[in-house]
């Protein structure tokens, strides 16, 4: 016996799978969830759900982390991982902290559950002698959108966000001298608290992000390189604030200032920072940035 697996049945089986106080059935007569207990030996009228066990669980918490480019959230959810007891409420707990990470962490949740039930749903369709569905939602925004909605992006205005961008300069410099020894550390972070003093903040154009109640998380700002020309720019600062790393927000601004260039007339766009994480490294190659030296540019004219 077949049934249709619309929207609404999809949602009321993802809240059993994880219930742990009772066990639910797919009664494909009658189109509804029942109890266990409640359903009689008719194989062909009652069907197990998806199973989704703690252990599933922890293997989603744990992909997740391993995927956040967050490091204060990231190292914080490590920690949780490995100490062995409440592991799912302390994971929620540290979330709380961190509004759009946690709204990130439910929406990548969702979508890996989903798989499971389309997968399942595709095995009954393959024993019922119907060929399996492709059970994608068009109308379903990726996460990355869906959290991004919570920002806005414009553009640089020296007199209003010099002040944060110094700030968040300085946190980013104090941040390289912890991830590597002393020497090193005040080395690497001179070296890119000197990009940023290329030029004034008057001078420099770009893109800042800010949440929609004002918080500044980011900013992408570059410089004509040399000031005489209109044909290349030096990114002089890039970053996003800890706590709204891994949200897309990097690569929203960079795109933004990909664009702006472009209508401007610029041809290379040039990154001369001495250290490149290996996340926006990847990031630089995904929109067309070369290795030139130990620095990286872009043609535009060749996009």
């Amino acid at each position: 016996m077949t049934f249709e697996l619309t929207e609404l049945l999809t949602d009321e089986i993802l809240f059993a799978m994880e219930d742990q106080n009772s066990v639910l059935m797919m009664d494909a007569k009658e189109g509804l969830l029942v109890l266990e207990d409640d359903v009689g030996g008719d194989a062909d009228r009652y069907y197990e759900l998806p199973e989704w066990s703690s252990e599933d669980g922890y293997n989603l918490m744990e992909e997740f982390t391993n995927n956040l480019y967050a490091p204060r959230v990231h190292d914080e959810l490590k920690r949780v991982l490995v100490s062995g007891r409440g592991v799912f409420r302390n994971f929620k707990n540290v979330l709380k902290n961190y509004p759009e990470t946690e709204k990130k962490w439910h929406l990548f949740k969702d979508a890996k559950m989903r798989e499971r039930v389309c997968e399942w749903y595709n095995e009954l369709r393959e024993s019922w002698g119907l060929e399996k569905l492709f059970l994608t939602d068009d109308s379903v925004e990726s996460t990355e959108e869906l959290v991004l909605n919570d920002f806005e992006f414009r553009e640089f205005n020296s007199a209003e966000d010099a002040d944060e961008i110094e700030q968040g300069t300085e946190s980013a410099v104090q941040e390289l001298r912890t991830q590597f020894s002393e020497d090193l550390g005040s080395a690497i972070a001179c070296m890119w608290k000197k990009l940023s003093s290329y030029s004034t903040a008057a001078s420099k154009s770009g893109f800042v992000c800010r949440s929609l109640s004002g918080e500044f998380a980011g900013c992408v700002l570059l410089d004509f390189c040399p000031p005489e020309t209109k044909k290349a720019v030096v990114i002089t600062d890039f970053f996003v604030v800890q706590e709204y790393r891994g949200l897309g927000i990097g690569e929203q601004l960079l795109s933004k200032a990909l664009s702006f260039c472009k209508k401007c007339g610029v041809r290379h766009i040039i990154i001369c920072n001495t250290f490149i994480p290996q996340f926006m490294e990847n990031l630089l190659f995904q929109k067309r940035f070369f290795k030139i030296g130990s620095g990286y540019a872009v043609d535009l004219n060749e996009e």
